[in-house]
């Protein structure tokens, strides 16, 4: 029976750690359902509370990897990560702009097409 907490649990924890939409956790529920149901018919334990633990136990760690993955993310932004981010990116902007520089001309292959396009 431990077994399945933690292996819902883990489940949970995953789907929400790969920020998946939460009915995915649905597909995820059946599947330790079904195989608490197998362990609890081979060990002729009571099968409802092993169902209900299978069921319960992937949407507390989607639940609690959820608060714990967002309170990190808030965490760890509301430092000076932001300011470096925008450092970041602007000095990336600005090796992109000199490295693939746009020509400020049209060139003469293309204003000839254009020409032969307007006539």
């Amino acid at each position: 029976m431990i077994y399945v907490l933690l292996f819902g649990t883990a489940a949970g924890a995953i789907v929400a750690l790969r920020r998946y939409k939460v009915f995915v956790l649905a597909p995820v529920m059946a599947i330790v359902a079904a195989s608490s149901v197998a362990n609890d018919v081979a060990s002729g334990h009571t099968i409802l509370f092993g169902l209900v633990a299978a069921i319960v136990s992937p949407q507390v760690g989607y639940v609690m990897m959820a608060a714990a993955a967002t309170e990190y993310l808030h965490f760890r932004v509301s430092g000076q990560l932001p300011m470096l981010f925008r450092a970041m990116q602007m000095m990336i902007g600005q090796e992109l702009r000199t490295v693939y520089e746009l020509p400020q001309e049209v060139p003469p292959e293309m204003v000839a097409l254009l020409t032969r396009m307007n006539r």
